[in-house]
């Protein structure tokens, strides 16, 4: 039912019910014997019909902004929060002020193929993700029925080839590395440990009698958190030809530190500089900071008789698929150096039917 009424400024009020509620309104007309009539005659059966159908009262779209900040309430349990807040950031950009219920699907497209011009195909598809997640929320609160962000297709991404330095290399990096940068460089060489490993140990996740080095915590972007994995908490043998570097440690608490004592935030700028000026030193072709696990991964699979279920545990994966799945074609052929003088079938009968 639908009252109308006069408040004291001389202007007519509607009152009625939806979705629950009682509601007010003003119909910024004055109380007049014509708009009465008006208001009978027009506005108020307009008003019933749409009350019927369920269109009073409904919250309208909002901005692809302010369901963002939903969706980013959500996700902040998670290690990748920095990043996914950052690529929301961008995201905004673009379609931050925009009506959720005027987004289409092609400018969604279009805004994709300008991405893909910057980056790989495996980033733009991190952000599509993102994308369908904040129009998710909008269909949560039922104020928009369709993802316009689902089912659009990108191109294969077709991963960098894994480049591993060569002993040679290993043995030059080495040599003309300096200070905090040569005990960094051994680490990562001998143990295969990721950057973020690195960073976060500390004096006493070395045991040089028991000749073990502990993974415990991880560093991205200035925030110490866990491992990347359950398996990434592991225990590392700390090799023969590591052992030099680690015995000039000093007794901080953290391995690698500012001068006030801090954990180094991320190997970055003035560090990424250093990096790169030793592979220029060297005449070696630059190769990100990451090569140097991937060199330990592969001198395992062709040097040592370990398994590549003991490797991957090594590295701290979580099964031997991503082994063989980035490493394989280090590998290959390795099956013909078997030595031919092996006896698969000793048995005796067999050798006497033979």
């Amino acid at each position: 039912m639908v009252r109308m009424f006069r408040r004291s400024n001389g202007k007519l009020y509607l009152e009625y019910e939806a979705n629950g509620k009682i509601i007010q309104k003003s119909t910024r007309l004055k109380d007049t014997p014509k708009n009465r009539g008006l208001i009978k005659k027009e506005v108020i059966p307009e008003l019933q019909r749409k009350i019927l159908l369920g269109e009073i009262g409904k919250d309208k779209p909002k901005t692809f902004a302010y369901y963002s900040k939903q969706y980013l309430k959500d996700k902040s349990y998670l290690k990748s929060y920095p990043q996914i807040i950052n690529k929301v950031a961008k995201i905004n950009e673009q379609f931050g002020p925009m009506n959720i219920a005027q987004i289409k699907r092609s400018d969604i497209k279009l805004w994709v193929n300008n991405r893909l011009e910057i980056n790989t195909p495996k980033t733009v598809k991190e952000y599509l993700i993102d994308i369908r997640g904040v129009i998710n929320i909008a269909i949560e609160h039922e104020h928009i029925k369709d993802n316009a962000a689902k089912s659009i297709k990108l191109p294969v991404h077709i991963k960098k080839d894994i480049e591993p330095f060569s002993p040679n290399e290993v043995k030059m990096i080495l040599s003309k590395a300096n200070n905090w940068m040569k005990l960094y460089l051994a680490i990562a060489f001998y143990t295969g440990l990721r950057t973020g490993e690195i960073l976060g140990l500390m004096y006493s996740d070395i045991d040089l009698t028991n000749r073990v080095l502990y993974v415990r915590r991880n560093i991205t972007k200035g925030k110490i958190t866990t491992p990347k994995t359950k398996t990434s908490i592991r225990e590392v043998p700390i090799l023969d030809d590591l052992i030099p570097y680690l015995n000039k440690l000093p007794k901080s608490l953290w391995i690698f530190h500012t001068d006030n004592g801090q954990p180094l935030k991320a190997f970055a700028g003035n560090r990424q500089k250093q990096w790169r000026d030793l592979l220029q030193e060297c005449k070696i072709r630059y190769r990100k900071i990451y090569a140097t696990r991937h060199t330990f991964i592969v001198s395992l699979l062709k040097k040592s008789d370990l398994s590549i279920l003991e490797i991957a545990q090594l590295a701290g994966h979580n099964s031997t698929q991503m082994i063989v799945q980035n490493y394989g074609k280090f590998i290959k052929g390795e099956h013909l150096k078997i030595d031919r003088s092996i006896r698969l079938f000793t048995d005796n009968s067999t050798d006497s039917i033979a």
